[in-house]
């Protein structure tokens, strides 16, 4: 009789019929992912725009720029991946002058927003926005002090290549902050669509849905990192809807504001 060889628990992990338990659980309780439930919409990039201007979205972001801040990175460059019409970004450089930004996405309407954006903010010359693929960036290698990613991750058809990626362009003592939504269990999906809807505005009722229903739960999520060799991060809950990635940094001694403040 062949046996079939099980190997050693990595140290730190869970025994393994704790983890096979835990996804049989998680196979009982979520449903699967539905990515492509909605195609795009003409009416979704207005209503989107037009959601950013309620109490909800506002908050969300104004918590995730703070988190981002409080990594470590006191200046240098900061990349936000899947950047939409770049507001993560351009508050991160509205609070801090120390910083300049990139930010990529696969959409040249949002990217357009995004520049006209930075202009009327006054921030041009530090804000800089680009159409892209996420999984082959044409980015410099080791070279931002922060990457930031806001609830888009589960829109990306192959989110392993993402964060394979964002580990390459990222320096190695850089901090990292990406979140999003979390897929909530069957019996909640209904009632959180109601909820999520009612704070992001009737017109983002496709997109809020489209979202609920394709995101990662907290063990999916931990899957792709460990699939993506994304090093050094911690994987969280970050609110009772959002989970996320996450990595302290060091502010670079040789990052270019940090150079340029030598000949002031």
């Amino acid at each position: 009789m062949f046996r079939r060889e099980v190997p050693p628990p990595q140290p730190g992990a869970a025994p393994i019929h704790s983890r096979l338990l835990s996804s049989g659980l998680a196979r009982l309780t979520h449903s699967p992912r539905k990515t492509g439930i909605y195609g795009p919409a003409p009416e979704d990039f207005d209503a989107f725009i037009d959601s950013r201007a309620l109490e909800y979205p506002a908050s969300l972001e104004d918590s995730f720029v703070r988190r981002a801040l409080g990594l470590g990175v006191e200046n240098g460059v900061v990349l936000d991946v899947g950047t939409r019409v770049g507001l993560i970004p351009l508050r991160i450089l509205w609070e801090n002058e120390n910083f300049l930004s990139i930010g990529v996405d696969d959409s040249s309407a949002m990217i357009e927003r995004a520049r006209e954006t930075a202009s009327a903010w006054d921030l041009g010359e530090r804000a800089f926005f680009q159409v892209g693929d996420a999984r082959r960036m044409r980015l410099k290698s080791n070279y931002f002090d922060l990457v930031v990613s806001d609830r888009v991750l589960h829109a990306f058809a192959d989110p392993v290549s993402v964060l394979s990626e964002i580990g390459r362009v990222v320096k190695p003592k850089g901090g990292i902050l990406i979140r999003d939504v979390c897929r909530p269990n069957r019996f909640r999906m209904a009632k959180l669509i109601e909820r999520q809807t009612r704070r992001y505005g009737s017109r983002m009722r496709r997109q809020v849905e489209a979202a609920m229903r394709s995101a990662y739960t907290l063990g999916e999520l931990r899957n792709i990192v460990r699939a993506s060799g994304l090093e050094n991060v911690k994987v969280v809950r970050m609110d009772e809807d959002h989970i996320g990635i996450e990595r302290q940094g060091m502010t670079d001694p040789n990052s270019w504001v940090s150079v340029r403040e030598q000949y002031r």
